[in-house]
């Protein structure tokens, strides 16, 4: 399930839109230890230690652990006050342009005659920055701005001229356009394998507060789609696989069930359904029982080939409809979709290998596809379709699929592809959007990726999140687990022994995404390529996420809001840095339609700008 561009910074400028106006709008596949499959080779085992106030020491795989970071007083999954400057007073500009200012100190305020006031005075990190010089008699809004910041002034709407924007000394001009638009969006999201399977052995109490750090929206990720595994059951005199990979099957041998399998992961499934918001849930599975092999063994084929017996095809589609059927008769839960395939046509799923796979030819897989169909059909399971086919390429993904009959693309309810490898990301939303199915972007991490600690996870994620939501254009976006022996593959890390978490930069990261770009939200366009930015579902909020690929230099940008229909009047700033864990900062000011940031490296910004 799995497949650096690094180099990258993520800022969330989430912009609030007046409320009169108009709607605008991979893990680990191999034998080694960590999330990455055996065909790009394993993540980095070392990472930076637990997000705190300073940077961290790196620890090998079992090492000691931080017990939890903080970061300007704030503790475990709570952001910190963060380092960031305040806004006092500030210089003003002259002939709008306004001077820079290294910290602490303030230019000169300027004065010109004739209309509004220029950008305000720029200063350095922790600069402060207050009332405005004049223009032409009039007194301009707060002027300076954080760490670089923003245009003095107070927000605007209506309907009358827009002032032209021009970018600010030092800085790129870069423009938001809420009236094209992309994807709509159902959310983000992950799956439960392997990491349900372990933590669904804890108490209940350390176990629900896993969940929670998942699936709350204010202090953890928010998260509201959700994978779970039909495991298929390796044969008992196995014992090749990795810990808590070898998941539970429910019928151990042919005309056999065992309903009371897989607890662990049940467990978790069901807190998830009973806390989460709008939960949207989907069954898959990386392999048939064992029995049903060519093998005898549910991680492949003894050379990587079709491994599925060829009369098993009616069976295994009769096992999966028949797990999505009792989990709806007995625990009232609905998968959605129900996807039969898991990196099919890789070569890598073969014998004696350390998780479950099965490897299915193109043609395989739409004789799978469409028994899974019909016997989805058969049972009355109407509330649930199928999805496929979960390429680690989206090249595979794109030459495959795009070969699939019309019979086989009628009994698919929506493409699934992980973004590991492959390159063919538009042409994938093409024959998506082509077809007339949803799209999602269902597994990705760090495959092959050499990550040297966990700002490094957490910037090169950042960078595939963003590449990903602009060029495949993907409904939903899904990590491959969050937590997982390799600490660049995690979110949290996980204390087995003592039943507890501790969230990671990639936690940060990610909540800087996901709790600012909500379901519904409508992606727009922003016309730079380190850039996306979304539309709230009730069109009062614009979210910027900006990628800084400089390791050691800030970057500054002029944010072109004239294309929007009002701003508020200021931004309120939470970041992720080296130090810093989604830490609020002093609002930004916001003039005429524009503000301006400097972007600090290797660091995760949020901006929220209040309503009029």
């Amino acid at each position: 399930m799995k497949s650096r561009l690094l180099e990258s910074v993520a800022v969330v400028v989430a912009i609030a839109l007046s409320a009169c106006s108009s709607s605008q709008v991979p893990r680990d596949e191999s034998a080694g230890a960590g999330g990455s499959p055996s065909s790009g080779g394993g993540a980095a085992e070392g990472g930076a230690a637990a997000s705190g106030a300073g940077a961290g020491a790196t620890t090998s795989s079992g090492g000691a652990k931080s017990t939890g970071g903080t970061n300007g007083g704030g503790t475990g999954i709570t952001p910190g006050a963060g380092n960031g400057g305040s806004i006092g007073s500030g210089g003003t500009t002259s002939a709008g342009a306004g001077g820079t200012n290294d910290a602490g100190g303030e230019s000169n305020a300027g004065t010109r005659n004739g209309g509004n006031g220029g950008a305000g005075a720029t200063m350095g990190m922790g600069a402060t920055a207050g009332s405005g010089g004049t223009d032409g008699g009039a007194a301009t809004g707060a002027g300076g701005t954080l760490e670089g910041g923003a245009n003095a002034g107070a927000g605007m709407g209506g309907s009358g001229p827009r002032p032209k924007v021009t970018a600010a000394p030092g800085t790129t001009l870069v423009k938001v356009d809420t009236s094209v638009r992309h994807q709509s969006f159902e959310g983000w999201g992950t799956s439960l394998c392997w990491w349900a399977n372990k933590v669904g052995g804890w108490s209940p109490e350390a176990r629900n507060a896993v969940v929670d750090a998942v699936v709350n929206p204010t202090t953890g990720l928010g998260y509201t789609i959700f994978r779970y595994n039909i495991g298929g059951g390796e044969n008992p005199s196995h014992e090749h696989m990795g810990e808590f990979r070898e998941m539970p099957g429910f019928s151990p041998s042919q005309g056999v069930w065992d309903w009371d399998a897989d607890a662990n992961q049940r467990a978790i499934l069901r807190r998830i359904v009973e806390t989460g918001e709008n939960v949207i849930l989907e069954a898959f599975s990386n392999s048939p029982p064992y029995w049903m092999t060519k093998s005898g063994c549910a991680s492949g084929s003894a050379d990587g080939s079709n491994n599925l017996k060829d009369d098993a095809y009616d069976d295994f589609a009769d096992y999966l409809t028949e797990v999505v059927a009792h989990y709806r008769d007995t625990y009232g839960i609905v998968f959605r979709t129900l996807e039969p395939l898991n990196e099919p046509n890789a070569n890598w799923w073969k014998s004696n290998g350390s998780q479950e796979g099965c490897h299915f030819s193109p043609s395989n897989q739409e004789r799978i596809i469409r028994e899974v169909a019909a016997k989805l059909a058969q049972k009355g399971l109407t509330e649930t379709t199928v999805s496929a086919a979960d390429e680690n390429s989206m090249d595979d993904a794109y030459n495959n699929m795009r070969g699939f009959s019309a019979e086989t693309f009628a009994a698919i309810g929506q493409i699934n592809v992980h973004s590991y490898a492959g390159s063919k990301r538009a042409e994938v939303r093409e024959l998506a959007t082509s077809k007339g199915k949803r799209l999602w972007q269902s597994e990705s991490g760090p495959l092959g990726q050499n990550i040297n600690g966990d700002i490094e996870a957490a910037l090169f994620m950042a960078g595939r999140i963003i590449q990903d939501l602009r060029e495949l254009q993907p409904e939903a976006w899904l990590d491959w687990q969050v937590a997982d022996p390799s600490r660049s593959w995690a979110s949290l890390w996980l204390d087995d022994a003592a039943q507890t978490f501790m969230p990671l930069k990639r936690f940060y990261m990610h909540a800087g995404f996901s709790r600012f770009i909500r379901p519904g939200a409508v992606f727009v366009d922003v016309d730079h390529r380190d850039m996306v930015a979304a539309l709230s579902a009730d069109s009062r909020t614009v979210t910027i996420v900006v990628r800084n690929g400089d390791t050691m230099a800030s970057k500054g940008f002029t944010f072109d809001l004239t294309a929007l229909p009002s701003v508020g009047t200021a931004v309120q700033v939470h970041r992720t840095s080296r130090t810093e864990n989604l830490a609020p900062l002093d609002p930004i000011p916001i003039q005429n339609f524009s503000f301006v940031a400097t972007l600090p490296a290797f660091s995760v910004t949020t901006f929220v700008v209040a309503l009029q």
